[in-house]
């Protein structure tokens, strides 16, 4: 889309009663600059529906982490899968990830960033597998890991949705990845907000 048509679908789409209605094809068309506008277009308490794809991700989420689904969604002051308007640039990013999973209250996160790959030990893992996925050569969970936390953030439940990992396997890698001093991880999501880049 434009910038001339995203502003002119700003002007005809009203909030009711705090939603925006956003079509699923918006978000495959809408580049981070124009959500960026979207979001400042609209009241600061405007919620939006989450993409049917991510709706999918988290039903799946429902029936593998029932404890964790149960910490995002069961606030009831809210519908589930409705979500402020300031995560609109995250979701129609370029390296799609997902709604960020990173304030868990009751559980542990499991949010990485780029800068929570520890220097020069994740640096020497990180390309040695880069190097192995360019050469098609088969990969370890915390190789695959690691590449896709250097690329961008990531939490553990779109990293093992994504991959088709069981949790627990995706969790041992974690703790691999942290016992070899590869990777820190930040359980506490009062840690985490500044690492989420909206």
């Amino acid at each position: 889309m434009t910038d001339k048509e995203i502003k002119k679908w700003c002007k005809s789409n009203e909030v009711t009663n705090r939603i925006l209605q956003i079509p699923d094809e918006m978000f495959s068309l809408v580049t981070v600059e124009q959500a960026a506008y979207i979001h400042e277009y609209y009241p600061a308490n405007t919620l939006f529906r989450l993409p049917q794809s991510e709706i999918k991700f988290f039903e799946w989420l429902k029936n593998n982490d029932e404890q964790v689904w149960d910490d995002l969604w069961s606030d009831e002051l809210n519908p589930p899968y409705y979500i402020s308007l300031l995560f609109l640039p995250v979701l129609v990013k370029g390296t799609y990830r997902g709604f960020p999973i990173c304030d868990l209250l009751s559980n542990d996160n499991y949010y990485f960033a780029p800068s929570h790959l520890a220097d020069k030990e994740s640096e020497l893992f990180t390309e040695s597998s880069k190097t192995r996925f360019i050469n098609k050569e088969s990969l370890t969970v915390p190789q695959l890991l690691a590449i896709e936390i250097s690329m961008d953030a990531i939490d553990i439940w779109h990293f093992a949705y994504k991959h088709n990992i069981e949790l627990t396997e995706a969790k041992r890698a974690v703790k691999s990845l942290v016992d070899d001093e590869v990777l820190v991880h930040l359980k506490d999501a009062e840690y985490l907000t500044a690492f989420i880049d909206f």
